[in-house]
């Protein structure tokens, strides 16, 4: 699927686009430098900006997640398209169904999920701005609330746009036989100019740039974790010189990852991890000091206001305020533009590891499943959490305001068998760092080798020491807001 007309350049890191590898890489490291030099500057900077966004687009950017939904329920449901496939008719999907939808998660947010799980309904609890109007602030009252804002935040906002955009990079390069690349998807406005324009190769620059600083951020926050793990597990407090150790052993774990490929050392990795998670989930509802009928009936009272709530979760904007509160920004319109700072990557990765399913089938893996899963995840964990903190047995919101990854440990910790469950968690903080980097470096090396499938080794490593040392970079040198707002 490589275009000829494109400028190719080898060496040790195998053929490349120079057009798009030296634009990333020069115009990533000046953001680094910049971040690095002076973070205060640079956070201002790009704060200043994300602010301008936030005050004067949240409508759109929330029109824009809402349609994203709209169009992939539809989509499925279609008589037309339902039975489409990801290629040509007779592909057949190169990944178990549970093996998929693994790698799904392992590439996306996972990460994320472990963190949040427990620390996001106790602040939602504490400070949403629906919950503050009803006057349940801090009160059992408003723990499905709290809940249920978690569970828009991770479970609407995200997989519906990865999933438009995997499908419109995966169907124009299987069936138009292009290139698996982030200006492939805009085919359907260019056509066969999809990949030679201006414009494309700024999509394609910008694509790779974001998917950096993003994944580096999620990245950041997992060493974040692994590092609390060490303090509680072992006793160590790791100062710089052991957060660099870390991430450097988990790129040499990723490096053997990647060299095995996808079908093997990513899949492998993925449904392990996977298993890991489920059991995690399984002692939560299980182990926990909370009732497990008030844990199944916040699941039913909790999916059922997601439901009969959607339109509200969609498009709910705070204009009962002259000003929006703080709280919006900082949460729904925050997420919604951190998903499409994700998109690029997770859609192409969905696309490269999707081909032979059915229209149907890809929005149930990567829609329904990843929601479902959402509101298992968040009900159990913030139940337990929310339960805990509300009849004073744990200080789990003091801890999550000083470091989400503290409340989850407080938590496990709590439980029988307490000690494993926390060393559980670890194993898990570091599976999604070497997945998540193993994915994402994979298809930035897609994006600058004429999206080919088989890029080169080299160019995976250094694409994935990038984006690991950009987390630790930004976490010792106090960088990580200017990223985040980036």
């Amino acid at each position: 699927m490589e275009n000829a007309s494109q400028p190719k350049k080898s060496g040790f890191l195998g053929n490349y686009d120079a057009h798009l590898f030296w634009p990333v890489t020069i115009i990533y490291l000046g953001i680094i430098a910049f971040a690095v030099i002076d973070p205060t500057a640079a956070g201002v900077t790009f704060s200043a900006i994300q602010r301008f966004v936030l005050s004067n687009f949240s409508w759109l950017i929330l029109l824009t997640g809402a349609s994203a939904i709209c169009f992939a329920l539809w989509m499925a449901c279609s008589s037309r398209y339902a039975t489409v496939k990801l290629g040509a008719k007779d592909d057949k999907p190169e990944f178990s169904f549970f093996a998929w939808v693994a790698m799904l998660f392992c590439a996306a947010l996972g990460t994320g999920f472990v963190i949040f799980g427990g620390a996001e309904p106790l602040y939602h609890l504490f400070t949403a701005p629906t919950i503050t109007d009803a006057g349940h602030i801090g009160k059992s009252q408003g723990v499905p609330e709290a809940i249920r804002l978690a569970v828009v935040n991770w479970g609407l906002f995200g997989w519906p746009i990865f999933a438009v955009g995997g499908w419109a990079i995966g169907y124009a390069s299987y069936r138009h036989n292009k290139p698996l690349r982030t200006s492939t998807g805009l085919y359907g406005l260019l056509g066969e100019r999809c990949n030679d324009t201006f414009f494309s190769k700024a999509v394609d620059v910008l694509a790779a740039i974001g998917t950096i600083g993003g994944v580096s951020m999620m990245i950041g926050l997992g060493v974040a974790s692994i590092s609390y793990a060490f303090l509680i597990l072992f006793g160590i407090e790791l100062n710089a010189v052991g957060k660099f150790t870390v991430m450097l052993c988990l790129i040499l774990t990723y490096i053997i990852s990647s060299a095995t490929g996808l079908a093997r050392g990513m899949r492998l990795l993925s449904e392990s991890n996977g298993y890991l998670t489920l059991g995690l989930l399984a002692a939560v509802l299980f182990l926990g000091a909370t009732p497990f009928t008030y844990v199944a009936n916040m699941l039913l009272q909790v999916t059922s206001e997601f439901l009969f709530r959607l339109p509200q979760n969609l498009l709910w904007t705070d204009a009962g305020n002259f000003e929006p509160r703080e709280w919006s920004g900082t949460w729904f319109i925050f997420y919604i533009l951190w998903n499409v700072s994700y998109l690029p990557f997770t859609g192409g990765f969905i696309a490269r590891i999707s081909r032979g399913r059915t229209m149907r089938e890809y929005i149930c893996g990567t829609v329904l499943v990843p929601l479902f899963m959402t509101l298992l995840w968040f009900s159990i964990w913030g139940s337990n959490a929310c339960f805990e903190q509300l009849n004073g047995y744990l200080p789990l919101y003091e801890a999550a305001q000083n470091n989400p990854e503290q409340a989850l440990y407080i938590l496990l910790g709590s439980f029988p068998f307490g000690t494993v469950l926390c060393f559980v968690a670890f194993v898990c903080f570091c599976l999604f760092a070497i997945t998540t980097a193993d994915a994402a470096s994979h298809f930035i090396a897609q994006q600058t080798t004429q999206g080919t499938t088989s890029s080169s080794l080299p160019m995976r490593v250094f694409w994935g020491c990038l984006i690991g040392f950009t987390g630790i970079l930004f976490q010792v040198t106090g960088g990580f807001t200017a990223i985040k707002s980036l």
